[in-house]
């Protein structure tokens, strides 16, 4: 290569990184200028984010949202968004950052960053009230699992080691969450296994008749997702989820949702990371 070209093609690099530096503060310099944050949160996901019959926006992320910016010292401007809408918002700039049950995953990093987990999931089972004490219990009942699922190979692992010479008889698969919930439902089968999340959105259309039973020790990390590449904005939601841990109101708004005398019991699996000074 010619010195015209070498010179060139420094240009052009210096050109990509420069861009690159711009672009990875462009959020966190943003909200520190205007004070205020775009927060995608969900509105169709029961306790996470739902409406109310008389039009109320509440839920656990939708509090958790709120206090994220009171820590920040920034107005927030809440973004109604679902399971389909969030990652083309957050890759449009659109919102700044989504809450929307959201699992840390490979896949998903390599087009977005995450804060560190905010909530666990786990692996849980659904059943009427009081037919089961554990996991144990279930041997030799039927259990409804969506097919192809992790949950049904668990499910099935679970009842052969609980003895059940039929565990695979026993775990009946379904296309979908709905018609899993359908036959709980109608008893055709005894309880239903699935994401803990999950089985609290559909426990939410019968209030009181459904409770969770814990059946694994492995946890689903769910976070807050970023754009790509704004390492202070990052470190910023990081520091708040912390802070936040750190001085009770996390805990707060957890036992709101999630504690032993709500419709969406669900013990926290992990405690929050807070790292040192």
């Amino acid at each position: 290569m010619n010195s015209v070209g070498r010179t060139a093609g420094a240009l052009i690099f210096v050109f990509m990184v420069t861009a690159t530096w711009a672009q990875a503060a462009a959020v966190y310099n943003r909200i520190t200028k205007d004070g205020v944050v775009r927060v995608g949160v969900p509105y169709n996901r029961t306790p996470q984010g739902f409406i109310t019959n008389d039009g109320e926006w509440v839920g656990f992320d939708v509090d958790f949202a709120d206090e994220l910016a009171k820590h920040m010292n920034l107005k927030i401007e809440k973004v109604k968004v679902n399971d389909k809408t969030w990652k083309e918002m957050l890759a449009k700039g659109q919102i700044d950052a989504a809450l929307s049950r959201i699992t840390h995953t490979r896949s998903l990093d390599h087009q977005f960053d995450f804060s560190e987990p905010y909530f666990y999931d786990a692996l849980s089972v659904m059943a009427n009230k009081g037919t089961f004490k554990s996991s144990q219990d279930l041997k030799g009942f039927k259990i409804a699992a969506v097919q192809g699922s992790k949950a049904e190979k668990l499910a099935m692992k679970g009842l052969r080691a609980a003895g059940d010479e039929n565990a695979e008889r026993n775990v009946v698969s379904y296309p979908d969450r709905a018609s899993c919930f359908l036959a709980l439902g109608r008893d055709k089968v005894a309880a239903w296994v699935d994401s803990g999340m999950a089985l609290l959105d559909y426990a939410a259309k019968s209030p009181s008749k459904y409770e969770l039973i814990s059946v694994s020790d492995d946890v689903e990390p769910v976070a807050v997702v970023l754009p790509q590449d704004d390492s202070a904005w990052r470190d910023l939601v990081n520091f708040t989820i912390q802070d936040m841990a750190a001085d009770g109101s996390f805990k707060k708004i957890y036992q709101k949702w999630f504690g032993p005398e709500t419709h969406f019991h669900f013990p926290l699996r992990r405690s929050l990371e807070i790292w040192p000074e």
